[in-house]
């Protein structure tokens, strides 16, 4: 049976190339699959019974629910697996320089949520790569190449000031720039963190297993946040929770590209990216991601409050797993 494709209305987009990239990553390719086999976050599990009262779910399919108030008091933790294998090339005071990168970088953020203030904690950051003289011993952690200094564990509060969010710029100068820099894209932020709903989701007609959505134009921001363009497509697999969360299961494939992307430490990112393959849980309850698990190519640009550091190209393997629960009044 061949699989339904839902229209979405779309806008003409330039398609996005990353020829150059895949190119440069062919080699080192094999050499991330075969990097350290860490723990992976099991979906796997009963559905929380609280929850799956809200989910509206038959063996029809499933309605993915847009319609339910989103929880103003939140704590999401955030742990983030990225295998790289490419080529790093940086510019400084005494010249050019480029390296290959072969290694992984373990991220763990939390974020907590009330009507009016967003708590964001940077946990851990480990970067790790292969042994080369005792493999048998594992990965060995080594300074980040892609970070000029290590993120701060210091807690970071943003105040909202109408419908803008400020740090409170009595935690420091740090706090100050990152005031600046991610007032005007802090939404965004929220979205792509899962601590605030998507504007655009599917519409209220029930899913079946096997149906596809192709998100691009105007409904690229469903599944990513920011100034984006590209094309992805998603495939309904199945239906599994995360960590407790009824989620529909999509298999993903595609290409986006995206301008000035910020984190919560301050750092901006251009992204050039193509999903070879993958899957992605989504919410049935809230339009929101609750876990991503992607085999990509990508040429990405980033750096701290100077502007743009050092550029990638390469392969990643993204995992990521969100912990999502509502705090008590």
């Amino acid at each position: 049976m061949n699989a339904r494709l839902i229209a979405i209305p779309l806008l003409a987009l330039a398609t996005v190339s990353c020829d150059k990239a895949s190119k440069l990553a062919s080699d080192a390719s094999a050499s991330a699959k075969r990097m350290m086999n860490g723990k992976k976050h099991s979906s796997a599990g009963e559905v929380d019974p609280a929850l799956k009262k809200l989910a509206d779910q038959t063996a029809e399919g499933a309605v993915f629910r847009k319609d339910l108030p989103f929880p103003k008091r939140l704590e999401v933790r955030t742990t983030r697996r990225s295998e790289i294998a490419g080529r790093f090339f940086q510019s400084s005071a005494i010249g050019k320089q480029a390296e290959t990168i072969n290694g992984t970088r373990n991220h763990i953020t939390k974020l907590e949520r009330t009507d009016t203030q967003v708590s964001y904690t940077h946990i851990q950051s480990v970067f790790t790569i292969p042994s080369k003289d005792k493999p048998e011993e594992g990965p060995i952690a080594v300074a980040n190449p892609l970070e000029t200094s290590a993120p701060s564990n210091k807690t970071i509060t943003f105040l909202k000031s109408g419908n803008s969010w400020k740090c409170d710029e009595s935690e420091g100068f740090r706090a100050t720039v990152l005031s600046k820099q991610l007032a005007p894209v802090f939404g965004e932020l929220l979205i792509d963190n899962a601590i605030a709903p998507r504007p655009l989701w599917f519409g209220k007609r029930r899913m079946k297993i096997g149906e596809q959505v192709v998100a691009t134009g105007e409904s690229l921001p469903m599944i990513v946040a920011g100034d984006a363009k590209g094309s992805i497509t998603l495939k309904l697999e199945s239906f599994e929770p995360v960590e407790g969360h009824p989620c529909g299961v999509f298999s993903v494939k595609g290409d986006y590209s995206r301008k000035n992307f910020p984190d919560f430490d301050g750092k901006i990112t251009d992204e050039e990216v193509t999903i070879q393959s993958g899957k992605m849980w989504l919410s049935l309850i809230h339009p929101i991601i609750l876990k991503e698990e992607l085999d990509t190519v990508q040429t990405f640009k980033s750096g701290g409050y100077g502007g743009l550091e050092g550029r990638v190209q390469g392969t990643v393997k993204l995992s990521v797993t969100r912990t999502w629960k509502t705090l008590s009044p």
